[in-house]
């Protein structure tokens, strides 16, 4: 079956809001609270969107073939999973979850037990699913279902653009924060080795830096308490909700520091 662009974008925005709710109530199953598991702040999962579009554009055709619906279903939302997974990590430097204490896991990326619950999804989308909504999006009246699309891309569109700068202003925060810590260590240590070193008060320049240093370090933890209050900041826009809405999201250049803020985040909350 051939879908007009106006469906398919109709179809990509229904299904990532279904992909979200989803997320959500697996998530508030799991843990007993209500956490916004997308990655964007709107109640979305593109990945959903995408995945559905394309087992649809594919696959649509095996409607009547339930095996090669499960096994095609299975193998490309995988692929996607993997792939997002890839470059999430190579753009960003992060990964935001970790199959890899799964069994039968592909890099920590995908895993054979959730491949198969895609599988399974895929073939309920199409079967079940998909024949509801696409009556819906033929019952718009053309001109509204055009505007309410124009109006939802356009919050999506933008959506994507501030989560992407939420997500480069976390790096520089926390490559920022990391160099600060390491400069408060650096003049912790040479506060001690000066207090027992009577013999550097012989040196005038010496002296004047050592009266200096507490100052400085006073200025570098007001940067510290700054950037970690950023970074903490549970507001909609900020890169506090991600690390609510992935646990397991992880900094390869800054791990240790993440986990900190993490923990930190976590006792706030719960407090």
């Amino acid at each position: 079956m051939e879908h007009s662009l106006y469906a398919i974008l109709w179809y990509f925005l229904i299904y990532a809001f279904l992909g979200w709710c989803l997320e959500v109530v697996f998530c508030t199953l799991r843990t007993g609270k209500w956490v916004n598991r997308g990655f964007l702040n709107g109640p979305v999962c593109p990945i959903y969107g995408f995945g559905m579009v394309i087992v649809l554009m594919a696959l649509e055709p095996l409607a009547d073939r339930p095996l090669a619906l499960f096994v095609g279903s299975a193998l490309l939302t995988s692929a996607l999973e993997l792939i997002t997974g890839w470059a999430l990590k190579t753009l960003f430097h992060t990964t935001w979850w970790d199959y890899s204490k799964q069994k039968f896991n592909l890099g920590g990326y995908i895993c054979l037990k959730f491949s198969l619950a895609w599988g399974l999804v895929g073939m309920f989308a199409v079967k079940v699913l998909h024949p509801p909504v696409n009556r819906f999006v033929e019952w718009m009246p053309r001109p509204v279902g055009l505007a309410l699309l124009v109006l939802w891309m356009a919050v999506f569109v933008a959506d994507v653009a501030v989560t992407l700068r939420t997500l480069i202003g976390l790096g520089r925060d926390l490559g920022e924060l990391e160099k600060v810590v390491a400069a408060l260590r650096k003049g912790s240590d040479t506060i001690s080795r000066n207090l027992g070193d009577a013999a550097l008060a012989a040196d005038e320049r010496l002296e004047e830096g050592r009266q200096a240093l507490p100052q400085k370090l006073a200025e570098l933890e007001a940067r510290r308490d700054f950037l970690q209050a950023r970074i903490l900041d549970t507001r909609l826009f900020g890169a506090a909700r991600l690390m609510k809405a992935f646990p397991a999201m992880k900094d390869l250049r800054h791990s240790e520091l993440l986990a900190e803020l993490k923990e930190t985040l976590h006792e706030r909350l719960h407090r």
